[in-house]
């Protein structure tokens, strides 16, 4: 899974292009090689996401457990959103289109 994983990202062109339009923003001139500015960046996005991703996930895993163990809970879930995006569906066909 770690392999399919890496691969994913490395060969994923929406990574790249993520990286290429955010980062370039964080570059100060002046500052050091550009560079080795990217790369710290790059590394420093690596790490906050290596340690905010691995809690996400953990809570994330407790909250579907506690969904599979009521599953009346995910269908009111399932019906609260789906009445939202059907709202939200109603409210855009009813603001016309721009002239």
């Amino acid at each position: 899974m770690f392999r399919q994983g890496v691969l994913v990202a490395l060969f994923n062109p929406k990574v790249a292009v993520f990286f290429l339009a955010f980062l370039p923003q964080f570059v100060v001139p002046g500052a050091g090689p550009v560079p080795a500015q990217l790369f710290f960046h790059g590394i420093l996005f690596i790490a906050v996401a290596g340690l905010v991703e691995p809690v996400l996930d953990l809570m994330l895993h407790r909250l579907m457990a506690g969904l599979r163990r009521k599953p009346s809970v995910g269908q009111w879930i399932d019906r609260a959103l789906g009445t939202l995006l059907i709202g939200l569906g109603v409210k855009l066909f009813l603001s016309g289109k721009p002239e």
